[in-house]
């Protein structure tokens, strides 16, 4: 194995199965609060599996709407403290077990971590002839169910008793599953005691808790109110009580009513804690950032007679825009100002918050930008990535014998490997092409546009890939070691 390279000829890849995006380094910092005096680490770390898919390819409605949803539950969470991985399209029931199994594998060993998982897609209830339900999440490509050949969709789709399997073999304490999908709440146990009054030493019990968008037999519709309402349970709607701590509780009741209603009655959600009394005692917690003093939590002798106080003020941030762009830049709908090329211009007093920011002239951008209370939100405005980076060239899947009997240990012994069709890219990747991501070009030998770009380490490579999913909206990467030798191959 090679390990010292100076000049690294840079590929990319875009896979027509699930693509792991990993986020920035978020959720390593450890958060803490104070029950009855006594202060306490309730988490270590928080991380979040986001799992959306919206191109499906047999037979099933495509949904657009989660392309557009799963970046704002992202910047949501990111908001919260949580480091967030998403995965976009995985194709069958074995990419959907990687993803999983990989995110805990990763952070679920760890008895103080948080794990929030989050599903953007079609589900689907069966009925058994033996009057039982089974609830379904179905990946890109599983064919619809039919009765004449119901093993071809339940190849495909994934069983609710396996995301059963995967919480159970969580270590954190505390996670939760949401569904952004309607289908029978046959893992759970429908939550019907009521909100807890506040935090106390029972809220830190272990603890798995699931909340669906709707029950079986529903229809979701893709413009999804699940997800414009758990992003305002997270900006602080959905705490009732005022303490700047929501949890998973509250959030189920402030879904099941406010999604109901924004539904008009089309969606009723469920929500509830694992069929396992060991597993069904706590709550999971997160921090309202619009709390006046989150970090303290009293336990009240008479819950039912506290009072609160709560004084409005109005807190403000700035966004720093860097454009590339000219043209009329507009500030959540309304004209702003105009703007020139290769400026910076900043944008003061705005409320805390997210906000619409778009600019139009010879090219158009928009975006989200969420603005922190007395902070500097950077938005940095760039011009289209060369459309060179679309020449992609399809590689029919197959099977094809990787290895040798000669070779190094681990390249021993020669054995099949299967691979699914992908795309890769017709050349290694451009100094016109990095430019156009990073702004800046590496290589020793410049001034070549056509050029592959060189003299770049592994950590460029991986904030390249991530600059660029983030301008494209795709899920670009590396290609396997299995991957390129069998495209050099010729597929």
């Amino acid at each position: 194995m090679k390990t010292n390279l100076r000049f690294f000829l840079l590929f990319i890849i875009f896979i027509a199965n699930g693509s792991l995006v990993s986020a920035q380094q978020r959720g390593m910092k450890p958060l803490e609060l104070t029950v009855d005096g006594k202060s306490m680490v309730l988490y270590q770390q928080s991380h979040a599996l986001l799992i959306g898919v919206s191109n499906y390819t047999n037979g099933w409605n495509t949904l657009p709407g989660v392309n557009r949803d799963i970046p704002r539950v992202r910047a949501a969470l990111e908001k919260n403290g949580f480091q967030v991985d998403v995965v976009m399209n995985p194709a069958n029931k074995d990419a959907l077990d990687r993803a999983f199994s990989d995110f805990i594998f990763e952070y679920g060993n760890s008895r103080d971590n948080r794990l929030l998982f989050y599903y953007a897609g079609h589900g689907y209830t069966i009925k058994t002839d033996w009057g039982g339900e089974l609830g379904y999440i179905i990946p890109a490509n599983t064919p619809l169910p039919s009765k004449n050949n119901p093993s071809a969709f339940q190849s495909k789709a994934m069983e609710m008793a396996q995301i059963d399997i995967y919480a159970k073999r969580i270590q954190s304490k505390h996670a939760i599953f949401l569904f952004d999908a309607c289908f029978a709440g046959t893992i759970f146990t429908e939550d019907r005691s009521g909100i807890p009054e506040y935090i106390s030493y029972s809220t830190i019990k272990p603890v798995r808790q699931f909340i669906t968008s709707g029950s079986a037999n529903e229809t979701v519709a893709d413009e999804s109110s699940f997800c414009d309402q758990f992003i305002k349970a997270l900006d602080g709607k959905a705490d009732y009580d005022k303490d700047g701590y929501l949890t998973g509780s509250e959030l189920g009741s402030f879904l099941k009513k406010e999604v109901s209603t924004y539904s008009n009655n089309r969606q009723h959600p469920q929500s509830g804690k694992i069929n396992d009394s060991r597993l069904d005692e706590g709550d999971f917690v997160f921090v309202i950032n619009t709390a006046a003093s989150p970090g303290t939590v009293s336990t009240p002798t008479q819950p039912g007679k506290r009072k609160v106080v709560i004084e409005e003020t109005q807190i403000t941030g700035a966004i720093e825009l860097s454009t590339e762009l000219s043209g009329s830049l507009y500030l959540d709908g309304d004209f702003a100002r105009s703007v020139n090329a290769n400026s910076r211009y900043t944008l003061k007093d705005l409320t805390a918050g997210e906000h619409s920011m778009k600019i139009t002239g010879n090219e158009t951008w928009e975006g989200l930008v969420t603005v922190e209370p007395n902070g500097l939100a950077k938005v940095d405005v760039r011009k289209k990535v060369s459309e060179q980076m679309t020449d992609m060239v399809l590689v029919k899947g197959g099977t094809f014998q990787m290895g040798s009997n000669d070779g190094e240990t681990n390249e021993k012994p020669v054995h099949p490997v299967t691979l699914s069709d992908f795309l890769i890219g017709k050349t290694e990747v451009t100094q016109k092409q990095w430019r156009d991501v990073m702004g800046n070009d590496p290589s020793n030998f410049k001034n070549c546009d056509n050029c592959p770009v060189e003299s770049v380490s592994w950590n460029d490579i991986q904030e390249f890939i991530q600059k660029l999913n983030q301008k494209t909206g795709k899920n670009y990467r590396l290609p396997t070691e299995a991957e390129w030798e069998y495209a050099a191959r010729g597929g």
